[in-house]
């Protein structure tokens, strides 16, 4: 088998964007107890697998059916995935797919697959080297053709392939030029100055912690801290209450029913990314054009750029 022919199998199955390097490439980026060689020594070739989320989705305004609507776009990705491995097998190669929200328990560099639930670190590092897409200023991945309204899969596997090359060029246009995930995270995770003339590599972080606060209402991390809550909790109608409330009833859904969308609550991120070829469609909704008032863009301020954060949480830059 050949690569053009995984591909058009992959695009055949809904897999919109596939990329190829090694894992021993990937590797190389990342920290021990990420490493893909952990997994498999017999699967050196790495696949990355993106799916897009269709324009629709991203341009509506409310939060629960967008949830659930990425949801489903993670799932159809997952299945995909399992039968672009059957189909290797059935040609006599091996595969292993690697989930989009497989989540590192034991080292826990990284809380539940944030930005936005689009993938682990991992995924993400490993979809840079395939030639996907560049890192933005949230660490989120940016594709040419979709800026970073995907979600990424990966699959390991011993098919014979020549990697991709990365992509020369970055796609964020960072914080001196945009800055606009920086200022409508509710969270505000994203840093919001820089040095003048900084580069991106030196400005790009995310505060994990706070984005999976509002990335993930109903995710692992709110079920943790629900449960202490629960733990701490001395009086036992108090606690009756607390189990039978609305919240436990939210966590359980989607933790038990909906699983994906626990990790896609807010995706303000990915809607106001101008990267992409789909962003003039998108910009057109009108809730996009509300995203952003007109005075939203970055400028200096004591030799910083600086760009304010317009989503009612604001916190330290």
């Amino acid at each position: 088998m050949t690569k053009d022919e995984l591909r058009s199998t992959a695009r055949q199955l809904g897999i919109d964007l596939v990329g190829f390097t090694t894992v021993e490439r990937v590797d190389r980026r990342l920290p021990a107890g990420l490493r893909f060689s952990n997994i498999s020594q017999d699967l050196p070739v790495f696949l990355a697998l993106a799916k897009h989320i269709p324009t629709g989705i991203m341009g509506a305004a409310d939060s629960d059916p967008k949830r659930m609507a990425c949801s489903l776009v993670h799932r159809a990705l997952e299945e995909a995935c399992a039968e672009l491995a059957y189909h290797l097998e059935s040609h006599d190669h091996m595969a292993v797919c690697l989930p989009s929200l497989a989540m590192d328990f034991k080292h826990k560099t990284e809380l539940g697959n944030t930005p936005a639930g689009q993938a682990s670190i991992d995924l993400r590092m490993a979809a840079v080297e395939a030639g996907l897409g560049t890192l933005g200023l949230n660490n989120m991945l940016l594709t040419p053709r979709f800026g970073p309204r995907i979600y990424l899969c990966g699959m390991l596997t011993n098919l014979e392939a020549e990697p991709d090359p990365p992509l020369q060029r970055q796609l964020c246009l960072g914080l001196q030029e945009c800055g606009r995930c920086a200022a409508v995270c509710p969270g505000d995770a994203i840093p919001r100055r820089a040095p003048r003339g900084a580069s991106l590599q030196s400005v790009r972080r995310l505060d994990e912690a706070a984005c999976a606060r509002h990335s993930q209402p109903y995710g692992p991390q709110a079920f943790s801290d629900a449960i202490q809550r629960l733990a701490e909790q001395q009086d036992e109608r108090a606690q009756s209450s607390q189990i039978q409330g609305s919240a436990t009833s939210q966590l359980w859904y989607h933790m038990t029913v909906l699983r994906q969308g626990a990790f896609t609550g807010c995706s303000r991120c990915l809607q106001v990314c101008p990267v992409g070829e789909d962003w003039d469609k998108l910009s057109e909704s009108p809730h996009r054009r509300q995203d952003l008032p007109d005075s939203a863009k970055p400028y200096m301020e004591r030799g910083l750029v600086r760009i304010d954060n317009f989503s009612g949480d604001r916190g330290a830059a």
